[in-house]
């Protein structure tokens, strides 16, 4: 799952707003930003005082250039500094991803990412500027799925692919909606998510009062709520998503709150 954000050079983004997508998402946080023509990659924050303290020298106090922020829950490979987001594509192009990329054969040994060896398998083998491509960028967009994809490269230059399915908040561009605060990552469960109604945040139930028919056997991880969508009743399979009671086609909903 994770989360993706895209900021414009002169924007800000709280730190309170930056914890909060680093609690939703803390299995390693990274960003990097384009400054006098190059790009400059920060990632393998672990706690977020060393994430901000980071940021604030080398984002804030620098004007606040145009950055792509990543924060991660681990999907596939190891929860490790070299699976951490940004990834570097070449010398002049970087990106961050939000989503599982299923056309790349999995890491046998389970240590690298799907996102790790996207980049290695394909985007390294694409011209160096192919961003500005709109035909490779729409071959991109037809292989990636459901998944959201943040390019930056050395001149400033940004390229969202599904730009459609984040949304816009303050100026900023988040791939989902785990930016904002939600208790122990739940949504509200006694409020229509999708619609303006005053949220109230607190601890699913597990206990229901009616007795449900039985669901096909999805695995479900240790600790938390769900294991099928609360909405279209797909199966749930990484702990994000279960602890939201959400698929990834109903988490695209954007955000009205």
């Amino acid at each position: 799952m994770c989360i993706a954000i895209l900021k414009p050079k002169g924007e800000n983004i709280s730190k309170e707003r930056l914890e909060t997508c680093f609690d939703n998402n803390d299995d390693g946080a990274g960003y990097v930003f384009a400054m006098n023509g190059a790009l400059h990659f920060f990632k393998g924050f672990f706690r977020f005082k060393d994430f901000w303290k980071s940021y604030v020298q080398n984002v804030v106090n620098n004007g606040n250039p145009i950055s792509a922020i990543h924060f991660r829950i681990t999907t596939h490979g190891k929860t490790n500094t070299a699976n951490c987001h940004p990834f570097k594509v070449n010398d002049n192009l970087g990106f961050i991803h939000n989503g599982v990329i299923d056309m790349v054969d999995v890491d046998k040994k389970k240590k690298r990412s799907d996102t790790s060896v996207f980049n290695d398998t394909i985007l390294k083998q694409l011209p160096s500027n192919f961003i500005r491509n709109t035909a490779i960028c729409d071959l991109i967009a037809e292989s990636i799925g459901n998944s959201k994809l943040v390019f930056l490269d050395n001149n400033e230059n940004y390229m969202i692919i599904a730009e459609e399915r984040g949304n816009w908040i303050d100026n900023v561009w988040y791939s989902n909606n785990s930016f904002r605060w939600c208790n122990t990552y739940h949504y509200p469960t006694n409020t229509n998510y999708f619609t303006k109604n005053t949220p109230v945040y607190g601890k699913v139930n597990h206990q229901s009062k009616q007795k449900k028919k039985k669901k096909k056997n999805t695995p479900k991880i240790q600790g938390v709520t769900y294991s099928n969508c609360r909405f279209c009743s797909a199966s749930l399979f990484d702990r994000v998503s279960q602890n939201l009671g959400l698929c990834q086609d109903c988490d695209y909903a954007p955000y009205s709150g």
